[in-house]
């Protein structure tokens, strides 16, 4: 049950998952990347995953459209000019939509480009390298496409690493650029999860050191969130989560406008978007390979990230509300190194602390949720219109159902998941309705299981008491009880 958004324009609440559903993936994530259904290979028992992955989602596509918006207004040498018109010629419908020949003129345009020394980290050398990787992927050559993309971004990293290379007011430039081509680097390289692991986090870090130099509460920020990730890998027992949004963390002003306190967005322009589209994109990854603390500590500095950067109060209540999915796979996890470890008869200080950090994951996916009904409710009733707000209050709500039907709230288990379809119905979340009636059906079969029992049970002391009456009913039995004196 999570969602991510990416976009040139973030949308946090579309997000679609492009390739096919992996098996048990749940709906609680609209991924708008193909590429996280096709890593969905560690499923939680519900189907949380694929809705996480689902609301994560909107990350990965940022259309050709996008990219190209700038190149078309700079101006290029004439000699270059002159090719790339018979290249947009090729590829348009009135060429036919000759992608093979429009690739051969955007070759030979790079190559004019090549001879005019043209700056490879300008807009208009990068703007011909992508018009050759989107032909290459247009032929079904995505192995080349991912060649042009990949060095493209190793261009942009060695630009940004070495001292001078790139002027300090250009960077923010192509730091936005660079994520937006590592972020189609990792679409097209579904087969090695780990490789767009380290590429996306290499990439994004350099962002965020740059936003670090921007703001001194942004740099604790960051700082603080590495001292969290340290401290778990040298604490291999009890783990710490917190949440990330307060209840003061948000208010509405008297135009009815969501005020963030303590935000500082321009610290995080121009890349915002593109910085939180790639982690969230990480953690789809991280969730699809099984690393589910990774995601969990990345989603909740992101989601505290977001509050600093301004981001859109949708954004921010979908982020908070993916967070409280990720919790409750944590718990689950938790709840199975527990239950091993009670088999295997482990020391009882060990199957305290996977039942303690269990406890917390189901504790702070409930604050998760319950924070975002409650500030939900405060919104004015056009943005609780919006889709991803009408939406993160469905997957909260369901959210919420879920854990309490794990906690044995049969009844309070009941109202919330019929709310949240409900809700779902709304929205056109479809997804989310089929997950809420599987849960309802769960539900109904372990109320009747009960009751059943309860039945059984009612009826066994019944015919107890009955015999104790009979016995009530019976004559006394008299026993004379003679002793003989031994002499």
């Amino acid at each position: 049950m999570i969602r991510l958004n990416s976009h040139v324009k973030r949308s946090f609440p579309r997000i679609r998952i492009p390739i096919g559903p992996p098996p048990n993936v749940n709906p609680s994530l609209r991924y708008s990347s193909h590429y996280a259904r096709q890593y969905t290979a560690n499923q939680g028992r519900r189907n949380w995953s694929k809705i996480i992955l689902t609301t994560l989602g909107g990350i990965s596509l940022i259309g050709f459209s996008a990219w190209w918006v700038y190149w078309p207004h700079h101006t290029f040498p004439k000699s270059v000019a002159k090719i790339l018109r018979k290249a947009l010629w090729a590829e348009s419908e009135k060429g036919e939509k000759d992608y093979s020949t429009a690739l051969k003129h955007y070759l030979e345009a790079l190559e004019e480009a090549d001879k005019l020394e043209l700056d490879p980290l300008s807009d208009e050398y990068t703007g011909i390298q992508l018009k050759v990787g989107e032909m290459y992927e247009r032929l079904n050559m995505n192995e080349h496409a991912l060649m042009v993309y990949s060095e493209i971004a190793s261009a942009y990293l060695d630009g940004l690493i070495t001292p001078n290379k790139i002027k300090i007011g250009d960077r923010p430039h192509i730091i936005q650029k660079d994520l937006r081509v590592v972020v189609k680097i990792v679409e097209l390289n579904k087969s090695n999860p780990y490789n767009s692991k380290m590429l996306l986090m290499t990439h994004f870090m350099i962002a965020q050191e740059e936003v670090a130099k921007r703001s001194k509460v942004v740099s604790n920020m960051i700082k603080e969130e590495k001292e969290r990730v340290l401290a778990d890998v040298a604490n291999v027992g009890e783990v710490q989560y917190t949440n990330p949004i307060k209840e003061d963390s948000m208010e509405v002003g008297k135009d009815e406008k969501v005020i963030i306190l303590e935000r500082n967005r321009e610290a995080w322009e121009p890349f915002r978007d593109e910085l939180f589209n790639a982690r969230d994109l990480y953690v789809a990854i991280c969730l699809a390979t099984g690393d589910l603390q990774s995601a969990v500590r990345t989603k909740i500095a992101t989601t505290e990230w977001m509050l600093n950067a301004d981001c859109d109060p949708g954004e921010i209540l979908m982020s908070q509300t993916n967070l409280g999915s990720l919790m409750y796979l944590q718990a689950e996890e938790f709840e199975s190194k527990e239950s091993r470890a009670i088999k295997q008869k482990l020391p009882d200080a060990m199957i305290e602390a996977e039942r303690f950090n269990k406890q917390s994951c189901i504790s702070l996916a409930l604050r998760c949720y319950e924070s975002v009904l409650a500030f939900s409710k405060e919104l004015p009733a056009q943005l609780r219109r919006e889709e991803n707000v009408e939406e993160s209050i469905a997957l909260s709500t369901y959210g919420l159902g879920v854990v309490k039907l794990h906690l044995g709230e049969l009844e309070a288990a009941k109202n919330l998941l019929r709310e949240s379809r409900l809700r779902a119905k709304g929205s056109g979340f479809s997804d989310l309705v089929n997950e809420a009636e599987r849960e309802l059906e769960k539900l109904s079969k372990e109320v009747e299981r009960l009751e059943k029992e309860g039945a059984k049970k009612e009826s066994e002391e019944q015919r107890i008491k009955n015999l104790l009456s009979k016995g009530n009913d019976q004559p006394d039995i008299e026993l004379d009880i003679q002793l003989s004196k031994h002499k």
